[in-house]
C-alpha cells in the first residue's frame, strides 16, 4: 500500500489492466505492451497490480505474456489438502470444492495455496466421499504461508515448528535456531516451496519470548494476523508536528458550543474520548439531543502520510491489557480526545425527539466544545440508579441531567423496539488482569443504564447522518446488514423447536421483529443467553459498502458509521463527506478524487481489517481464559451444552465465558449415538440424552494448549473401566472408545456483545 496516493486506489489500475487484458482476449499482451499502455502510472504499481491480479486468479502470466484467466482452459481455485497428500480445489464464490487434484499432480502445492489448474480427459475421480473431476496444478499463483507463527520444538534430526494456527499442518523444518528455547514463541520466515522437499523450511525473523512473559500472547495474535503495531515514520512525524491543543484559529467559522453542559460518558480504562453528548427537554416531553464527535478529519487530510497509515489500519484494536489504536497516540489520546476543560474540534449532531422517540428535525455542524467532566458508565449508572445525598455537592446541575438522558434513552429505545429492533444482550466474561498483566480472574461483561443511553445516542447520531448522505445523494461508505438467508433461519427454527420455542413468520421475507419476539419470549429465563446467541449466530455478519441497503438488526433504512472516527477509517471518511455536504463542496470533491470508484476498494478493505481485529480480539481472550484456568484441573464446574456433534458435546462454562469439549470417549456409561437433527446424543442402551442448550456438571481434565481449548468429562459419568462395552464388545483394560478424528477446527462463537465499543453495528 506504500505507493498509493489516495485509499483505495489500490485497486483501481488493477482493474483497468484486468479489463485490458479480457480486451486482448486469448492473445493477452506482453509486459512491454502493458508498460506503454498503463506508462502514466507510478513507478512499481503495474508490478503490484500484476501481481495482485494473479494472486486473486484473474489472471496469469504465460509464455512471457499476460492472460485473463477467463479466455484460458484453466480454472483458478484454492486448494484444500486431504489426509494422504491428495487435495480438493474450491472453486467460485462460496468455495466450495470444484475438483479433484491427486498428489502426483499438485507441483508442490500446499493448502490453502492460490492456484492454476487444468482439468483432466476422463471420468470423475472415484473417491470415497464425492465425484469431482480431476485437474492438475498447472501453476502455483500464489503461496498461503510465507510467514508462520508457532513455538520450536526438537525433532528427529532437526528443529521443527508448531504453528499457532492449529488448522496449518506444514512440517516446517528450522534453521539457525539454536539460541531459542523451546517452547518461545518466534516468527518464522519460510522459504518458498519446493516440490521437492517433504517439508518446508524457514528461518526465525522474531523472537517474541515464552506465554509465561506478560504481553507475548498479544504479540502472538499481532503478528498471527498480521496486524500493524508501530506507525509508519511519515505518519509519525506528521502527527508530532501538529499543536498539542486547537487554536482559535482552528474554530474559526464554527458553532462555538464551550458553554453547554457536554459530557463525555466511557469506561473506567479508556483513553481516547471520542463522543460526547448532552441532553435537554422541553415541557411537552420532547427533547434536544446533541452528539459531539471529535473532528479527526481537520487534522487528517485524505491522501495525508496520517490518512494512508489509517486506512493501512482500517481500526484500532482492544485487547485486555492494550490498544494497538488506529492514530498516533499524538491523535488518539491528546489533540483529538475530547478531554475534560479544554476546547476540541467537533462534528455535531443536533436532534429534536419527539415523546415518541421521532425525530422532528436534524441539524449538524462543524463545531468546538469543552467537555464539562469525563464520566464512566459505572459512576453514572449509579447515580441514576442508587443516588446519595453527597451526589448533590458532587455533580450539581448532571444529576438532573443523567435523569434526562435516562427518559431519552427509554424513550429511543421504546422506538427501535416498536419498529422490530433486535436488542441483543449477550453475556461475555472480561479478563481481569494484575499490574503485571497476568490473568487473575474473569468477570462477567457489564452492559448498563450508562451504557444504554450511549449506544441509543449513537445509534441516533448514525442513523441520522446516514439520511441527510442518503437523501443528498452524497456518495460514502454505509453500515450494511442483510437479513439472513433462509438455509439459516430454517435451521434456526428447527434448533428453537427442539428448545420449546417457535420462530413464526415467512422465512423468506422474515420481518425483524419475528427473532425480536423470540428473543422477548426467553427473557429472564435460564436460557436465555444461550438462545440469544443462536439467534446472534443465524445472522449475516454486517459490512462497509457503498450502497444503502439498510441495517436488517436495527430494522433502519438508513445506517452509517459516524461515532467512532478516532478507531474507524469509515466514520473518518463519513466525517469528510458530511463536511462536504455542510461546507457545499460535495459533488465537486468527490469527482476530483474519483470517490465512486474507490469506494468499493474502501468498503471491502475496511470490512476486511474489522473482520481481522475481531477475530484476533475473541482468540486472545479464549486463550487468556484457558491458561488461567489450566491449573484447575479436577475441578467441577456448571456449563451448558452449545454443538452436539458425533465426537462430543460442546459446552460453555458459566460464569467463565470459556468453550471445551466433552468428548464421546468419556461418556463410559453407555454407546453414545448421535442425532444430528434433534441435536442431542443419546445412549442406546440406558435412553438417557444430552441436548443441545442443557446444563450439564463437567469436570476440567486438562487444557489443550494448542487449540486453545478446554478438555472436559461429565461429572456423574464414570471413568471407563474393563467391563464396559464398546460397540458390543468388552474393551481391554485401559481402552477407551474411539470417536474418530476431532476436526481441525472448533465453532466459531458470534460478535462480541453489543456496547460502546462493538464494532457489530
Amino acid at each position: 500500500m506504500s505507493n498509493i496516493h489516495l485509499p483505495g486506489e489500490e485497486k483501481l489500475l488493477a482493474q483497468r489492466v484486468l479489463a485490458a487484458l479480457e480486451g486482448a482476449r486469448a492473445g493477452g499482451l506482453s509486459r512491454q505492451q502493458l508498460e506503454e499502455r498503463f506508462a502514466d502510472s507510478p513507478a512499481g504499481r503495474l508490478a503490484d497490480a500484476l501481481a495482485e491480479l494473479e494472486a486473486s486468479g484473474q489472471a496469469v502470466e504465460w509464455t512471457r505474456r499476460w492472460l485473463a484467466v477467463r479466455h484460458t482452459e484453466w480454472t483458478a481455485g484454492t486448494i484444500e489438502l486431504l489426509e494422504g497428500g491428495d487435495a480438493l480445489v474450491r472453486t467460485g464464490a462460496g468455495g466450495e470444492p470444484g475438483y479433484f487434484v491427486a498428489r502426483r499432480h499438485l507441483k508442490g502445492a500446499e493448502d490453502r495455496d492460490a492456484v492454476l489448474i487444468k482439468r483432466l480427459k476422463g471420468r470423475p475421480h472415484p473417491t470415497a466421499d464425492w465425484r469431482l473431476p480431476e485437474a492438475a496444478v498447472v501453476k502455483i499463483l500464489a503461496t498461503r504461508w510465507k510467514r508462520l507463527v508457532g513455538t520450536l520444538e526438537p525433532r528427529e534430526g532437526h528443529v521443527g515448528l508448531l504453528p499457532f494456527d492449529a488448522k496449518v499442518e506444514l512440517e516446517v523444518e528450522v534453521r539457525d535456531a539454536a539460541d531459542v528455547p523451546p517452547g518461545d514463541w518466534v516468527v518464522v520466515e519460510l522459504d518458498p516451496p519446493s516440490g521437492r522437499a517433504a517439508r518446508r523450511r524457514g528461518r526465525v525473523v522474531e523472537r517474541l519470548g515464552p506465554i509465561a512473559q506478560p504481553g507475548v500472547d498479544v504479540l502472538v495474535l499481532l503478528r498471527h494476523h498480521d496486524i500493524p503495531e508501530p506507525f509508519a515514520a511519515a505518519a509519525l512525524a506528521a502527527a508530532e508536528g501538529l499543536p498539542e491543543n486547537p487554536t482559535p484559529a482552528d474554530w474559526a467559522g464554527r458553532q462555538d458550543l464551550r458553554q453547554r453542559e457536554i459530557v463525555t460518558i466511557d469506561g473506567e480504562s479508556a483513553r481516547d474520548f471520542d463522543d460526547a453528548v448532552e441532553v435537554e427537554e422541553a415541557a411537552d416531553g420532547s427533547f434536544r439531543l446533541g452528539v459531539h464527535i471529535a473532528d479527526v478529519s481537520h487534522y487528517v487530510r485524505e491522501g495525508t502520510p496520517l490518512d494512508l497509515e489509517a486506512y493501512r489500519r482500517g481500526t484500532s484494536v482492544y485487547y485486555p491489557e492494550r490498544a494497538i489504536p488506529m492514530l498516533p497516540e499524538a491523535l488518539s489520546n491528546g489533540l483529538c480526545s475530547l478531554r475534560p476543560q479544554v476546547p476540541r474540534l467537533a462534528m455535531s449532531v443536533h436532534l429534536e425527539i419527539g415523546p415518541d422517540g421521532s425525530v422532528r428535525s436534524r441539524r449538524f455542524a462543524e463545531s468546538v466544545i469543552r467537555s464539562a467532566r469525563r464520566l464512566t458508565y459505572a459512576e453514572v449508572r449509579r447515580v441514576i440508579e442508587e443516588p446519595r445525598p453527597e451526589d448533590a455537592a458532587e455533580y450539581g446541575s448532571l444529576r438532573e441531567h443523567f435523569g434526562r438522558m435516562a427518559r431519552l434513552m427509554a424513550v429511543l429505545h421504546r422506538a427501535r423496539d416498536a419498529r422490530g429492533s433486535i436488542d441483543f444482550d449477550l453475556e461475555e466474561g472480561d479478563v481481569v488482569l494484575d499490574t503485571d498483566g497476568n490473568t487473575v480472574g474473569v468477570l462477567p461483561g457489564e452492559r448498563n443504564v450508562a451504557h444504554r443511553i450511549i449506544e441509543e445516542f449513537m445509534i441516533a447520531a448514525n442513523e441520522a447522518v446516514a439520511l441527510e448522505l442518503d437523501t443528498r445523494d452524497c456518495p460514502a461508505l454505509h453500515r450494511t446488514h442483510d437479513a439472513p438467508t433462509l438455509e439459516r433461519l430454517e435451521a434456526l427454527r428447527a434448533l428453537l423447536r427442539e428448545l420449546g420455542y417457535e420462530l413464526t413468520g415467512d422465512l423468506e421475507n422474515l420481518h425483524p421483529a419475528a427473532l425480536q419476539a423470540v428473543l422477548r419470549a426467553v427473557a429472564g429465563k435460564p436460557e436465555e443467553g444461550f438462545v440469544s446467541a443462536l439467534v446472534l449466530r443465524s445472522m449475516l455478519r454486517a459490512f462497509y459498502s457503498p450502497e444503502a441497503r439498510g441495517h436488517y438488526a436495527l430494522a433502519a433504512r438508513h445506517y452509517t458509521h459516524f461515532t467512532s472516527p478516532i478507531r474507524r477509517y469509515p466514520d473518518l471518511l463519513v466525517h469528510r463527506r458530511l463536511r462536504a455536504l455542510l461546507r457545499g463542496t460535495a459533488e465537486r470533491e468527490a469527482a476530483a478524487s474519483l470517490l465512486v470508484e474507490r469506494l468499493p476498494v474502501i468498503a471491502e478493505h475496511c470490512s476486511a481489517t474489522e473482520r481481522r481485529a475481531e477475530q484476533s480480539e475473541r482468540e486472545l481472550l479464549q486463550w487468556k481464559k484457558v491458561r488461567f484456568l489450566a491449573p484447575r484441573r479436577g475441578e467441577r464446574f456448571w456449563g451448558r451444552i452449545t454443538g452436539v456433534q458425533p465426537y462430543g458435546l460442546f459446552v460453555q462454562l458459566e460464569d467463565w465465558y470459556v468453550d471445551g469439549l466433552v468428548s464421546v470417549r468419556t461418556m463410559s456409561d453407555d454407546f453414545y449415538r448421535c442425532e444430528l437433527e434433534s441435536h442431542r446424543l443419546v445412549g442406546a442402551h440406558q435412553g438417557r440424552e444430552f441436548r443441545l442448550g442443557g446444563r450439564v456438571e463437567v469436570v476440567l481434565l486438562g487444557v489443550e494448549e494448542r487449540r486453545r481449548g478446554l478438555d472436559l468429562r461429565l461429572a456423574d459419568m464414570p471413568e471407563p473401566a474393563a467391563t464396559t462395552r464398546w460397540l458390543g464388545r468388552p474393551m481391554a483394560d485401559g481402552e477407551r472408545p474411539s470417536a474418530g478424528r476431532r476436526p481441525a477446527r472448533r465453532p466459531e462463537r458470534g460478535p462480541r456483545r453489543p456496547g460502546p465499543r462493538r464494532r457489530g453495528r
